[in-house]
């Protein structure tokens, strides 16, 4: 199990390290470094090419560790046949990102195409957060279960979810920087909505105020709860802690006129606040406990044979 656990936590650490090269992509306005052409990326070096050739090439090594789970997962799915699943559709979700990749170049980083592109990405995030905690479950080292933290936790990673993608758009429509103040824009709390790019400007803001609330609800929740639920209440103290300097980095947004490095720190830490709340609302997921029955129920005639 330590072998397939080290596979799914490399997996999991090198999609959030994509999500972040990813954003830098988008911060220094990479997308296109190779042109329209995909995969090869020919033409003359320049910072843009450097930065896409590293994303392209971080997604490849992403493929190649997810296919090595899927064969790892196949050939022990006799052994823990609840893995199987999970780590082919990774492998499958991962081929599909390659596919959209290409999509997004082709279409010349449309805004729809790259907050799809995100969305697959974030799916492929949890989904290996959840891989991942199987692997510990099988292992009988699960957290303590409760429903209704992981229901909680799962409305607050939704609405993360909501606002990452809307702040995708927001960048893919060149709406990023319509304001040059924070937290007031043009001066004052509402601005114009009949402008359409204030309108959506304006939208992003107003979700992250309401997505903070619901983060530091459940968050906070949960932490209270820190002697009952240690793992949750870790999980927790990331999320609203990534939050709070989230905030603050979307104001660095406004106040950096879009710098690379503040616009990519953004992106990775809404990521990392998507990813806690998941891993909350998966760990504290009591049909968690189920995962380990098959292996036990194989081990169970050989005992009583002994015995008898």
């Amino acid at each position: 199990m330590d072998r397939i656990r080290k596979l799914a936590l490399a997996s999991t650490a090198t999609t959030f390290l994509l999500v972040g090269i990813g954003g830098l992509v988008r911060a220094t306005k990479s997308g296109l470094g190779c042109g329209d052409n995909w995969p090869h990326c020919p033409g003359e070096i320049t910072r843009a090419l450097i930065i896409e050739s590293s994303h392209r090439a971080v997604a490849g090594l992403l493929v190649i560790l997810l296919g090595s789970l899927a064969v790892m997962a196949w050939r022990r799915r006799k052994e823990i046949p609840s893995l199987l699943r999970p780590c082919l559709a990774a492998f499958g979700l991962v081929l599909w990102q390659a596919m959209l990749g290409a999509m997004v170049v082709w279409l010349h980083l449309e805004a729809e195409s790259v907050v799809l592109h995100l969305a697959t990405a974030m799916a492929l995030f949890a989904l290996l957060i959840f891989i991942t905690a199987k692997t510990y479950a099988l292992d009988d080292r699960r957290a303590p279960e409760d429903s209704s933290v992981s229901r909680s936790a799962s409305v607050a990673a939704t609405a993360v979810l909501a606002l990452l993608l809307v702040g995708s758009y927001v960048t893919g429509r060149k709406a990023g920087y319509v304001f040059g103040d924070w937290p007031l824009m043009n001066g004052s709390l509402i601005p114009d909505l009949h402008i359409e790019l204030y309108a959506i400007h304006y939208f992003h803001r107003a979700l992250a105020a309401a997505v903070g609330i619901i983060v530091f609800v459940v968050g906070f929740g949960i932490i209270r709860r820190k002697d009952e639920l240690p793992p949750q209440s870790t999980l927790a103290h990331i999320a609203v802690g990534a939050y709070a300097i989230e905030l603050l980095v979307g104001a660095a947004n406004v106040w950096t006129r879009l710098n690379a490095g503040v616009v990519t720190l953004h992106l990775a830490l809404g990521a990392l606040i998507w990813g806690s709340l998941v891993g909350i609302a998966i760990v504290s997921k009591p049909l968690g406990a189920r995962v380990a029955e098959p292996s036990r129920r194989r081990s169970q005639p050989a005992l009583e044979t002994t015995g008898s």
